[in-house]
């Protein structure tokens, strides 16, 4: 516990690094790689470029979010970076998703990855350490050399700060890398869960295929100028006529609640908690979807547990 608290605190006030555990990597090449990515997710890849990555989706026909991840133009070939241990799932679906005249393959190389992500208002001195000059802004890449061998930097949402750092090197360099950040703290899971419920920033647990990218704060990787991909008359429908009932919100409680908790109002289920913590700040924490208009800030709601009630408020 003594070290997760140093890890926390340095996510805080200094820098924190944490080891991605099962990353997931794919290989899309082929010549109609860009076309293919292009009818199948919900954001724009006429934005992607060797400066730019791109955040996006795939969503089901009722425009629920199954799947998020990250692409990055490499050239001759584009990489998607995908949720831990996503990458064999999300190659398996793009590849039955394959039209006959789709000149496109791809290839799980998530083993071949390490990723790093760094957190805290420090992250740019970490960075350095690595040959980096200056910082990537969100969605931006850059890239150097280290040791001879590649080595990328995505810039993210923050937990703690605007931006985190998402550092991408091949596996072959990755102990060595690790060892430049010894000094500094590294987040376990339940931390880094801590951090980004804190955040208020959606995770695996809401990507469950039960709410749209609007309902759980990730409206900015759907485009409003293209359409063709599965989901997306939904989506266009919630945002033309204010279908939007739905948010993501953070709630604090005096106890622990638990994951997949029903949420109520006045007596009625409102909506359902989907991720838990323990904040060293803010005591216990979660994340919740909750109708309109309980998703208001300093909302009073409860709930139902086999020894009474547990009350809870939108922070």
């Amino acid at each position: 516990m003594k070290r997760v608290n140093k890890a926390y605190q340095a996510a805080w006030v200094g820098a924190a690094f944490y080891l991605t555990q099962s990353p997931g990597y794919l290989k899309i090449s082929g010549a109609t790689r860009r076309e293919y990515l292009q009818r199948q997710t919900t954001n724009d890849l006429g934005l992607l470029s060797l400066a730019r990555a791109l955040p996006s989706l795939l969503t089901s026909s009722a425009g629920r979010v199954l799947e998020v991840f990250t692409l990055l133009d490499q050239g001759e070939e584009l990489g998607l970076v995908t949720q831990p241990g996503h990458g064999p799932g999300l190659g398996a679906y793009f590849r039955k998703h394959r039209f006959f005249n789709d000149q496109v393959e791809i290839t799980d190389q998530s083993p071949e990855w390490t990723q790093i992500e760094i957190n805290g208002p420090e992250g740019a001195e970490a960075l350095a350490r690595l040959g980096f000059v200056g910082v990537p802004g969100l969605d931006e890449v850059m890239q150097t050399s280290w040791q001879g061998q590649p080595v990328i930097a995505l810039g993210e949402e923050g937990f703690t700060t605007a931006l985190k750092f998402r550092v991408l090197a091949p596996a072959a360099i990755g102990e060595q890398i690790s060892k430049e950040f010894a000094d500094l703290e590294q987040l376990d899971l339940a931390t880094r869960r801590v951090l980004r419920v804190e955040a208020k920033l959606a995770g695996d647990p809401e990507f469950n295929g039960e709410y749209t990218p609007f309902e759980i704060g990730l409206g900015r990787l759907v485009s409003a100028e293209k359409g063709c991909y599965t989901g997306q008359e939904v989506l266009a429908r919630q945002v033309t006529y204010d279908k939007i009932t739905r948010q993501l919100v953070q709630l604090v409680a005096p106890e622990p609640m638990g994951s997949k908790s029903i949420v109520y109002a006045e007596g009625k289920a409102v909506g359902q908690v989907t991720t838990v913590a323990v904040s060293p700040r803010l005591g216990p924490i979660a994340l919740a979807v909750l109708r309109r208009p309980f998703d208001e800030d300093s909302a009073h709601l409860e709930i139902r547990r086999k020894d009474g009630l547990l009350s809870v408020t939108v922070n």
